[in-house]
């Protein structure tokens, strides 16, 4: 395997400090009697991953000190059921002890995402998927950006490579990563391509050479090819996918270490800091109900 010559960035090293930001805000809002950030989950889907990145949700909470729920497919059976809780979370009064919901993803067979999503309450929406939440972003007003596509603007960021005037590749447009990433990496005036699947192999690999940020968020395991990246360039790759026991990313990372000059791993590099900014938004959608 060859030596990695890239510094690795990876999400753990920008967790410390704002775990403990969230840590004191907790304590403070207790401190002063009043109500304490809280996170209701609502899982309709049987899926591990799902249930994994809960978990981690609920281990997080407790370690901060927040509140956690979660309301699970023994009782979200429906899509109906769904919604009568989003409907009930998000404007009864008695719901007012918690400040952010999370509905668990992929929905299962027969319910209408769209529908759902804008059943959430906009306020609480702490993954960002209300169609609002993108729109703010739009409007440079974003109060809940989604979790993955911060983690990712977050480390790089953390290279320390002035921003104004690179140009990006954003392989993968989901309204959760790829699209959220060319709105903040343009606020930086970063000029970015979002690539899809609709990119010919020849222009993908063209576009991927001239950028100095290359990021990975298609779930395609190893479609960019070390080879293609610019030397120097800034490598985050959001991607995740099992191949033979292994969990790697969307990048050749091993080559693609040769030649850029920082880059994420898989694991460790995204992941472990999106659950951290998912309870940053919870923070955010706090203060934003509050008036704060």
């Amino acid at each position: 395997m060859p030596v990695s010559q890239a510094k690795l960035l990876e999400g753990k090293s920008l967790t410390a400090p704002l775990q403990e930001e969230i840590r004191k805000f907790a304590e403070d809002c207790r401190a002063r009697g009043a109500e304490v950030p809280g996170l209701l989950v609502l899982q309709a889907n049987q899926d591990p991953s799902s249930s994994w990145y809960i978990g981690q949700q609920e281990k997080l909470a407790a370690k901060l000190g927040l509140v956690f729920e979660k309301i699970g497919p023994d009782v979200i059976r429906s899509q109906d059921d769904l919604l009568k809780q989003l409907e009930y979370y998000g404007t009864n009064s008695k719901s007012s002890k918690f400040h952010g919901i999370f509905v668990a993803m992929p929905l299962p067979a027969g319910f209408n995402a769209d529908r759902v999503m804008l059943a959430l309450d906009l306020k609480k929406d702490v993954e960002g998927v209300h169609p609002a939440s993108l729109g703010l972003i739009v409007l440079r007003k974003a109060n809940l950006i989604p979790p993955t596509a911060y983690a990712a603007y977050s480390l790089i960021k953390a290279s320390g490579v002035a921003l104004r005037g690179k140009k990006a590749a954003i392989v993968g447009q989901s309204a959760i990563v790829g699209r959220p990433l060319q709105l903040l990496l343009g606020d930086e005036r970063v000029t970015t391509t979002v690539c899809n699947s609709g990119t010919s192999a020849e222009d993908l690999e063209k576009i991927v050479s001239e950028s100095d940020i290359v990021i990975g968020c298609c779930g395609q395991p190893r479609l960019i090819k070390g080879a293609w990246i610019k030397p120097g360039a800034v490598v985050i790759d959001v991607g995740t996918t099992e191949v033979e026991g292994k969990l790697v990313g969307d990048v050749e990372f091993e080559s693609a270490s040769e030649r850029a000059a920082f880059i994420t791993p898989v694991p460790g590099g995204v992941g472990p800091l999106t659950v951290t900014m998912l309870m940053r938004n919870l923070i955010q959608a706090y203060k934003w109900q509050k008036g704060l």
